[in-house]
């Protein structure tokens, strides 16, 4: 077995205590009436559509149902609460209760943040070998100990694409492409190696940086490519092949402990896995009528060889894994890579 960490888990539930409600269970308390009425917020910077609606109404339906109608939620899609920083932020201070976003391993510990490099995973299948039961539970541990957040579940939504108003179909076409990324530090070497100009932008300021002309491009999945209906500020839509959009369910420990009773914290468990066996069943075909509504709308797929841009990677994905990286992770990734 690993004897060491692994890094950010590409969408989050972020439950935190919202502060309005007095503590269903308490640290002392293990357990507490199932009648107590616990009332969560939940946020997220995905739009309210496609997988992300499918999940918010699948989870909505298991918690109230598994939980008796102890527990209640009230959502905050697209990033009405800020972006994935603004909302872990919040999430460790007790400000947020649930939702859906981005563990940053950067923030809590970069040394373990193999999952969230471009390039460096073939697909979602490699990820989850790479992630074996004592990986988790170390993750699990530091994520308490480093954030106040305690992880849940695993949950792919599919590949990230790129859409741009200037095509491209080889690495030396991105030269000099104004391109928005996600706010990870893993990724800015990697776009810069390939000869792109990548700008972190929070994920709810992405349509004015694209009116505005600050960025050219952008990476999303392809729920919030429809979500956002980006046809309407871009003409192209690349699947480069670069990351799989991989999400972490968590709840504040804060929460957990002072909030949930053992009731309460046995039906969100049960919740979030049922949600991840739900969405595992209706990502690829949702994928795929996303492309077709991509097309019908009028982007223009463009095809590439994605093994070409990962080789032109390489070299800055190698940098990563040998100087940011904590020791003895690169045989796992290579042995995960493996068919």
């Amino acid at each position: 077995m690993k004897k060491y960490l692994m890094g950010p888990l590409a969408v989050v539930f972020l439950l935190a205590g919202c502060g309005e409600e007095e503590s269903a269970g308490g640290s002392d308390e293990t357990t507490g009436s199932s009648d107590d009425t616990v009332h969560l917020t939940f946020a997220t910077t995905n739009d309210d559509s496609g997988i992300t609606a499918a999940m918010r109404e699948h989870f909505d339906e298991r918690i109230t149902e598994l939980s008796d109608g102890s527990i209640e939620v009230e959502y905050f899609m697209g990033g009405q609460l800020g972006g994935e920083n603004e909302q872990l932020s919040q999430m460790e201070a007790g400000e947020i209760d649930l939702g859906m976003g981005v563990l940053h391993a950067d923030a809590y510990y970069p040394e373990y943040n193999a999952i969230n490099v471009p390039f460096l995973f073939k697909d979602f299948e490699a990820m989850q070998k790479f992630i074996d039961d004592d990986m988790r539970q170390q993750i699990n541990e530091k994520a308490i100990e480093e954030g106040g957040i305690r992880t849940l579940g695993m949950q792919s939504y599919g590949g990230r694409w790129v859409t741009s108003n200037k095509p491209f179909s080889n690495p030396e076409e991105l030269e000099g492409l104004k391109i928005r990324m996600p706010e990870f530090e893993t990724w800015i070497p990697v776009f810069e190696e390939l000869g792109a100009l990548p700008t972190p932008i929070s994920a709810s300021e992405i349509v004015s940086a694209l009116q505005t002309g600050t960025v050219d491009a952008q990476e999303n999945t392809l729920n919030n490519i429809v979500g956002r209906q980006m046809w309407e500020y871009q003409d192209y839509a690349i699947d480069v092949g670069h990351i799989e959009a991989v999400y972490e369910f968590l709840v504040s420990e804060k929460t957990w402990q002072d909030k949930l009773n053992e009731n309460q914290q046995n039906a969100l468990e049960e919740a979030v896995q049922d949600t991840v066996d739900y969405l595992a069943d209706i990502v690829e075909e949702e994928n795929k009528e996303f492309v077709k509504t991509i097309e019908e709308e009028g982007m223009e797929i463009i095809e590439v060889d994605k093994e070409e841009f990962r080789q032109a990677a390489m070299p800055a994905t190698d940098e990563i894994v040998e100087t940011m990286l904590a020791p003895g992770l690169e045989e796992d990734i290579e042995e995960a890579n493996q068919d």
